[in-house]
Order: structure tokens, then sequence, then C-alpha cells
């Protein structure tokens, strides 16, 4: 901690010496659009889904806003890179710039299909309309001259002590071995987008440090540590080589998507999965990264990329359930432990128990109007991985060793985009996914998605579009559609229909479910605009409360209704509000309901921004959640549940001391009115109300 103390300190003092910033310099605090915000709520809201760790997607938007990418030259790979738009958006600007030439004015982009006044808005920091200069032959000298660095030193607590911190009854110490503070260090060294070099160490709150010489020396190190090094585009056959740890992206993510996926959501256009297929990993999920190496290279039209990693992964190991000699225990593997949490003893058991090897590739050949690969992924483990003998995961992966092939493509037709990947694992499992995209009209766009993950598909790396995020045992089509109807005014909506054909967990029988969503935007001035949103969905499921000897399914419905404002009331203030309701159905009949004010404060005099927020709630349990997205420190995430009755009061604040100095700081506390515990087990706090403190700084130089 006194290390911490002291880059705390004297980032302070550095601050007094060149508190020289020029007011009307950004702040930094990291306004995500709607779109993104309801994707990553709807993300959330899915039980199934891993948890994703968004700060690697929003650190790559920091760097398109230093070194904006020039829309008048950038090819198909670059603008789908840049992440914020379709496939079928950016069909529609190349078709443009085929028809028209040089685009010379941003307004130009209103004429562009598909594109509308949010689109363009959400673009504009990232982009250029100036011809860039011809790239030019990478050398380290001048990337290291004209490098930026940067240092983040994160501290977050809650206030409040959790019943794993107290001593228990049976025992002289608490559950959680270190001390409830979360510590967060970053130090990353880029130039443009073309070098990355980086380390990252995370300690959790109840961790402990390490002491990775001896138990008597005096250094002490986070739990968590990360290191990478990527280049990019180093000459005309080297596109990229990653070292440390990184991350793969290829084909539509049925065999490898080591990272974010975007999934059903208010852009309903944005299906296909879109990403460079190589990228640095700079963020703190310590399940979701490859670590060795990796390198893409390209031969004219031909592109090929391979990757080899070994690292040590947390794994749950229990006592084999029956062995020939009963005075022998015999340990094994019975599942992949993935929230990177080494508090207790029994977690710390856990923690780098399997060791797997992960290695691969695929080759591309791009047409001028298409485009085909071949995906490969080999994983091995130190040991073999023998699950329950549950019946829920009769289909699940168990062994030493696991294989995965695909072959994808894409193909443009005028305002047509085909897609699509077919996968088979090692077992004979299958899995496809093909879809289209299609601009109907200059004003209204299409999307179709058909897939098909067989219930014996085993994928390890798998992240592709669809209702769960196991990429198996599931089938369905989805249909979304956008039109800007005019006078800032755009509707959207999809339907996805979807099957189960085994069981899942809480699921004890073959399923089915549908759900649709609909949203109207309505954006008349920049200085305000409004959305109403409606989503409804159907799912069969396990009766909650069963009163018989045999599960039986029964359907569950949950309903959320939203309407959002936004208003701009003068360079200075805005404010948003937010109201929102919930109905679930199973056997009962619940209703939730949450309101929120939100207040934006961004003051002339001084480089100052703050966020204010408000909120009740009133969601009598977890089916009738809410969740809302909420603004945090610069690539933190906050997106928590409301349900129960209560509160809920964040302050957020970003000062900006100079071009080399920023300082965050949140205060985040919920209230309740009606328990007087929170959470459960080592997670209980007594009382009703529980509060967190964040602070940041990042030096730059």
């Amino acid at each position: 901690m006194k290390y911490i103390y002291a880059i705390i300190l004297g980032c302070l003092a550095s601050s007094l010496v060149f508190a020289q910033g020029d007011p009307r310099d950004s702040t930094e605090i990291l306004d995500v659009d709607n779109e993104t915000q309801i994707m990553i709520e709807n993300l959330v809201d899915d039980a199934d889904a891993t948890e994703f760790s968004f700060d690697t997607e929003f650190e790559r938007l920091e760097t398109y806003r230093k070194n904006p990418l020039d829309i008048n030259s950038a090819d198909r790979d670059e603008l789908s890179a840049l992440g914020l738009l379709s496939d079928i958006q950016v069909q529609g600007l190349i078709n443009y710039r085929n028809r028209f030439g040089q685009i010379f004015s941003l307004y130009e982009l209103m004429g562009v299909p598909t594109f509308d006044e949010s689109t363009i808005f959400k673009i504009v920091p990232y982009i250029s309309l100036e011809e860039t200069k011809a790239m030019e032959a990478f050398s380290f000298k001048r990337a290291f001259k004209y490098s930026r660095n940067q240092i983040f030193v994160r501290y977050q607590r809650t206030l409040e002590v959790s019943d794993g911190y107290l001593p228990d009854d049976s025992l002289s110490s608490p559950e959680y071995m270190g001390s409830a503070d979360k510590l967060y260090f970053r130090y990353r060294m880029s130039y443009k987008d073309r070098l990355s070099f980086g380390l990252t160490m995370e300690k959790d709150a109840g961790e402990q440090y390490l002491t990775p010489f001896s138990q008597n020396s005096n250094v002490k190190l986070p739990d968590y540590f990360s290191a990478h090094f990527y280049l990019k585009d180093v000459n005309k056959y080297i596109k990229a080589v990653a070292l440390g740890d990184y991350q793969v992206y290829m084909g539509q993510g049925l065999t490898m998507w080591a990272g974010f996926g975007m999934r059903k959501g208010a852009n309903t256009l944005n299906v296909k999965r879109l990403a460079r297929t190589l990228r640095p990993y700079t963020s703190v999920n310590e399940a979701a990264f490859l670590r060795g190496g990796a390198v893409n290279l390209a031969f004219g039209k031909l592109e090929t990329t391979v990757f080899a990693s070994h690292r040590f992964r947390d794994a749950n190991i229990s006592l084999a359930d029956t062995t020939d000699d009963a005075s022998l225990e015999v340990l094994q593997v019975s599942s992949l432990q993935e929230t990177g949490l080494h508090r207790t003893t029994g977690e710390l058991l856990d923690k780098n128990s399997l060791q797997q090897i992960t290695t691969g590739g695929n080759v591309r050949y791009k047409g001028k109007s298409w485009q085909i690969g071949g995906n490969f992924v080999y994983n091995r483990f130190s040991d073999s991985i023998i699950r329950s003998t549950t019946l829920y995961q009769q289909y699940a992966f168990n062994g030493q060793s696991l294989m995965n092939a695909s072959l994808d493509y894409s193909l443009w037709y005028r305002n047509l985009q085909f897609f699509g990947e077919t996968a088979l694992s090692s077992n004979g499992g299958l899995a496809t996914i093909n879809g289209f995209t299609a601009a109907l009209d200059p004003r209204v766009g299409l999307s179709l998605v058909h897939r098909y993950y067989a219930r014996n598909y085993q994928t390890l790396w798998g992240n592709s579009f669809g209702e769960g995020s196991n990429t198996n045992n599931e089938s369905g089509i989805y249909m979304g559609l956008n039109a800007d109807i005019g006078k800032g005014m755009t509707m959207s909506g999809y339907i996805d229909m979807f099957k189960f054909p085994w069981l899942r967990s809480s699921v004890d029988a073959p399923s089915r479910g549908y759900e649709y969503f609909f949203r109207l935007d309505y954006t008349p001035s920049y200085r305000w605009g409004a959305y109403f949103q409606y989503r409804f969905e159907e799912k069969e499921s396990n009766r909650s409360e069963n009163t018989t000897a045999i599960d039986y399914l029964i359907l569950k419905r949950r309903q959320n209704l939203r309407l959002h404002l936004r208003y701009r009331i003068n360079r200075e203030f805005e404010i948003r509000t937010r109201a929102e309701l919930s109905f679930y159905k199973d056997h009962e009949f619940n209703r939730g309901f949450m309101m929120y004010q939100d207040l934006v404060w961004s003051p002339g005099f001084a480089p100052l921004k703050v966020n204010m927020r408000f909120a009740i709630f009133d969601a009598p349990d977890y089916d009738t959640r809410i969740y809302a997205y909420e603004n945090d420190v610069l690539y933190a995430f906050s997106v928590p549940a409301y349900y129960g009755r209560g509160t809920r009061f964040y302050l957020n604040l970003s000062y900006k001391v100079n071009r080399n100095v920023a300082f965050w700081l949140r205060y985040a506390v919920t209230s309740f009115s009606d328990r007087n515990s929170i959470s459960s087990g080592n997670d209980e706090v007594l009382g009703n109300k529980r509060s967190e403190i964040k602070a940041q700084v990042r030096v730059s130089f």
C-alpha cells in the first residue's frame, strides 16, 4: 500500500507544479452511446453470458481518437476494425465512395445508405476526412521517439465490512485472506495503433499480495499480472505480431473469439462479427486471453495467422468418486474457473491447477467482393477434465484435448452482404451460422441470421451470435429491421426464435423460446433526444417452486418497458432521465420499477466533468431486476442490477490537471428499505447500505 500511496502523492505533487491545463481540454470521462449501453445491459442481463471486460474495447476507441481513421482511404477491414459500424454500413460507405468519390464534408455522410444522425455523432470523434500520408515503413527509433506512455493507478473499496473479513466462530482468522482493498496498476507505451507494450497488475478485494522470490521478501505484487508486446503493419508482409498476452478473433466466433462479441441489442443490423484477427490484451479478465505468440502475414490477397499459447488455468479440483484403493485419494478436474478470484483457501487451491496449450491459425483469401477463410484450433490440458454426471452435462467436453476446424465466408453484392461459418469439433459435433444484411432502401436495413449449434458441438473459445453464450445446444432464427423514418425519428426492432434440443442448467427437458424488441428514437436536434424501448422474452424453464416429485417446464415471461430522455440545457449542463418497468410471470406475477435522474456538468472555467445520478427502485426479487449502465472512471464499467426496494446514488468526478495528469473519483451508495442485510455468504453485509469509493490517476508522458 505504501508504494501505491507514494505514486498517488507524487502525482498530486506534480499536479501542483504543472496545473496549467487548457480549460477547454477534454476530461475524458467515457460517455458510451445509447446503443452500446443497451448492448452492455442486455449482455449482463443474460444469466449464461461470460463476464466480459469492456475496457479493452473502449481503449481501442481512445487510440482512434488520438489518431483518427481516414474514411476516404480506409479499406473494408480498417472500417470494420473501428467497431462502430455494422457490415451493411461499411458496405454502404464503400458504395458511396465508389460512386461519388472523395467525401469532403461530414454533412455528406447523411447521404450514405443506413447512416443516420446517431451513427454520425458516434463516429465523428474517431474519423477524419483529411487524406492521410502513405503508410510509412515501421521504425523502432521513430516509434520510441514519438511514443505515448501512460500509467494508471486505481484504488477501490467497499466501505462496509462483509462477513468474509470477519473472524469465523470456528476459526481464528477470516475466510478472506487479504484486505478489502482492490488495486489496479497499468503501464502502456503505444505509437499510434502500430506499437503497443504494456504491463497490467490487479489485486482483487480479499486477495493477498504475492511474494514471488521468498516469503521474507520485501517485494509484494498483486495476484494478477499480464504483459503484452504488439506490432502492426511492420511491412507489406507482416501485418501483426503479438507476444505475451493477446486475443484471437476468427470467422463468426464458432471456433475462436477470445473476447467481447456483439450480441442482440438496439443496433439490430450489427449481427456479423467484425474484428482484427490479432489484438493485444490489456484487460483484467483472467480467463479470456491467450499467452504466448502469434503472427499475421499477408501475401497479396492471401492472409494467414498462426498462434501458440501456454498458460495456467484455475480449475475446480475434487476427489474422484471411486478408486481401486480406498486409502488412496485421487483428485480430478471437474471444470474450469473463470472468476479469477483467489481470496479463500479453497480458491487458492484451484489457482493455476491446470495447464492449457492452445495452438491454431487461419488462412483467408480476399477477392474483390468476397472472401473465404479456414480456421483451426487445438487445445490440450495437463490433466483430463471429468465433469459431473449431471444429465444436462452429458454432451459437455470431457477429456484432455479438443480440436475445432471451420470454414467461414463473406460475399458482397451491391446492397447485399452474405456471411457465415461452419465448424466441426473433434467429437463430430457440428455448428453453423449463416446470415445476410441488406439495404432495402437508403433509409431501411434488414438483417437475417440462422444458427444451428448441435448439442454435442464442443468449443473452449467459441463465442458466436445467439441466445446463450456457450455456442452449443441451440438453434434459432433472428430477423432485425432498422428504418430512418425522417425528421429525427428512427425505428428499430428484432424478433428471435430459438430452441434448445437438450437439457440446460435449471431446464430439465428440451426447451424453446422467443424474444422480440422494439425501439423508437426521436432526436430532433443535438440538444435533446428521447427513445422508447420494449423488450419481451418467453422461455421454458423449471418451475421455481416445485411441489411434485418430477420437474416439469413452465413458460416464464419477462417484459421491460423503458422511456429515456436526454436534454442539453447549455454548453455546461445536460440532464438524462429514465423510467423503466419490468414484468415477470411464471407461477405468479411480479412487477418492478426503476427511475433515475442524471446530471452531467462540464464547466467552461475548468477541465472538470461531473456525473451524478439518483435512482429509486422497487423490484421485489431478482427475476424483476433492472440493469442500468453507469458512468465510471476511465476504462472501468459498472452495470448494477436494481432489485429490492431502495435508492442508489453515485457521483463521478474527473479533473484534467494538464495534458500529463488526470484524476477520477467516484462514490456510489445503495440504500435498501426492505432488508437489514445485503448479499449472503462471505459477501454478506449487516445493515441496509452498501457504499463504494473508487479513485484513479493517470500520468501521461
